[in-house]
């Protein structure tokens, strides 16, 4: 489980990562993670385990964190804030969702054929 506090370059703003539980931080109420753009900060959920969560809470955990940094590197190149809106394209959870999940998978492609 990540629970370390980190930061992240996105286009050059040092965004701060941090992992909370929900009772620690009432804005997780609901989300598993957020982005603040006004404090350069990520929040993800720490998650608990129970009955009705997953089994690997790590990859839940992560998979969090790409969407926050997704987020990130939509509101730092402009586009979060031109695409109105405010559920436009840029903004939109399913999109956002779309490119943390298919990322890796996206990245792995690139590797096999010395795209990077």
């Amino acid at each position: 489980m990540l629970t370390k506090p980190t930061k992240v370059n996105v286009m050059g703003t040092e965004i701060r990562v941090e992992f909370r539980k929900e009772a620690e931080d009432p804005k997780l109420k609901g989300l598993s993670g957020y982005y603040d753009c006004t404090e350069n900060l990520i929040v993800v959920k720490i998650f608990e385990p129970d009955a009705y969560a997953l089994g690997n809470l790590e990859v839940l955990q992560k998979g969090c964190l790409r969407h926050e940094i997704i987020h990130a590197f939509l509101f730092e190149s402009g586009v979060e804030a031109c695409s109105n809106p405010p559920d436009a394209w840029a903004t939109n959870e399913e999109m956002v969702d779309w490119f943390a999940i298919q990322s890796p998978k996206i990245f792995k492609a690139f590797q096999e054929v010395g795209a990077f």
